[in-house]
């Protein structure tokens, strides 16, 4: 089955067992990067929000081996699971002080979210844009994000400056870095050779921003010394290596292209560029 014949079949499927009252629509829905995705959306009849499922996620796990029925429960579960918690008020956007701790920041490309960053407030760093989100935290294992865009800031009546420093603060707060030894995380033995380490927040996602966290890049000189590299290997997390003799920026910039082409969801890449940070600046470039 090709993606078009999965398409028909699951939305069959989908139509056959849900319940009355429900009503299931297809779009297309714009993703980090310039993305363009095929929601599946469904809606209660009085609810005030709609659940979307992209069509193009649950081919890939049938293409896995995922059953269709399975896939299909799996939809249905995630529908009903999460319906309490969505079908609230829309009114608690309007109030800036009641959801302001749940703003935080994270980085995207700035080149490839043109026709974003005309709409989001952003702030730019390097070749990436720091964009804010609010955080819907459903349970421990299942979130949801509401971008923010200039015209929440027009209600909310505050400037780009302020919503920058508050998402600053409860960012660093709520979602505190993490270094992962990437020896510990393959599962390789521990031995003389310099360490290389992810750098990512507590939920390993949305964690690239991490470096930018104040005290960050002073414990990374702590564990790879005063000069390394940071490379960006998706909008999640960073990797952070050593700089060793013969180890050229221009070379890690090639394999972080070629890793993001080849292994990289195309709307999770964060950049194409090998970062330098030095000590004696206590600054990362390009």
């Amino acid at each position: 089955m090709n993606y078009q014949e999965f398409r028909c079949e699951f939305l069959e499927r989908m139509k056959e067992v849900m319940e009355e009252g429900v009503s299931i629509t297809t779009e297309k829905i714009n993703k980090n990067n310039g993305v363009v995705m095929e929601g599946l959306v469904l809606k209660s009849e009085n609810a005030r929000v709609a659940s979307i499922f992209y069509m193009e996620d649950y081919f890939s796990y049938w293409e896995k081996g995922v059953p269709l029925e399975q896939l299909v429960r799996k939809v249905m579960w995630q529908f009903e699971h999460c319906k309490p918690q969505m079908d609230v008020e829309t009114d608690f956007f309007q109030n800036y002080q009641e959801i302001k701790e749940n703003i935080c920041f994270k980085l995207i490309n700035y080149e490839r979210n043109r026709e974003l960053l005309k709409k989001v407030p952003h702030k730019r760093i390097l070749d990436l844009a720091m964009v804010f989100y609010y955080r819907i935290q459903k349970d421990e294992t299942m979130q949801a994000t509401i971008l923010i865009e200039y015209a929440h800031l027009n209600a909310w009546k505050i400037t780009q400056e302020e919503l920058i420093e508050n998402a600053k603060r409860y960012t660093y707060l709520k979602l505190p870095a993490e270094f992962i030894n990437m020896k510990g995380l393959l599962g390789l033995v521990q031995g003389k050779e310099k360490q290389m380490y992810v750098l990512t927040n507590k939920e390993r996602s949305l964690g690239a921003g991490t470096f930018l966290y104040p005290g960050v890049l002073k414990q990374a000189e702590e564990l790879l010394g005063e000069r390394f590299y940071v490379l960006p290997s998706s909008i999640h997390e960073c990797i952070l290596i050593p700089e060793e003799e013969g180890m050229y920026q221009e070379a890690l910039t090639e394999i972080v292209t070629e890793i993001n082409e080849s292994q990289v969801d195309p709307k999770e890449v964060l950049s194409d560029q090998a970062y330098f940070y030095s000590a004696e600046d206590k600054r990362v470039h390009l």
